[in-house]
């Protein structure tokens, strides 16, 4: 059951003319600028960015599963990226490579 006012957006999503799409209609586009949002709450299992993340060993399928979808994301970006992540273990994020220790935000900023 959906609100009413959800079903116009989602008629444009599924129609193929929103402004985002999900991972697996990214493959094999390209988008002047793209926005990454990792969250495993809402992957529900399939994939695992705190192991991918977290240095956990190639060859562990979640991570390589995660990590080919990773890449397939980022990758469609021409000129800029935006990575959103959302995790449980802000300090995890904050050691990897990518985030610069002020771009980790915990909580809603004021």
């Amino acid at each position: 059951m959906a609100p009413f006012l959800q079903i116009a957006p989602y008629a444009t999503y599924v129609a193929g003319k929103a402004h985002f799409d999900m991972h697996q209609g990214a493959k094999e586009l390209e988008f002047p600028r793209g926005m990454v949002i990792v969250d495993d709450i809402e992957a529900g299992g399939l994939f695992n960015y705190a192991r991918l993340f977290g240095g956990k060993d190639a060859g562990d399928t979640s991570v390589e599963s995660t990590r080919r979808l990773f890449y397939v994301t980022c990758s469609r970006a021409e000129r800029s990226l935006t990575l959103v992540a959302y995790s449980t273990q802000p300090d995890q994020v904050r050691q990897f490579e990518w985030f610069e220790s002020e771009e980790v935000v915990v909580g809603v900023p004021a």
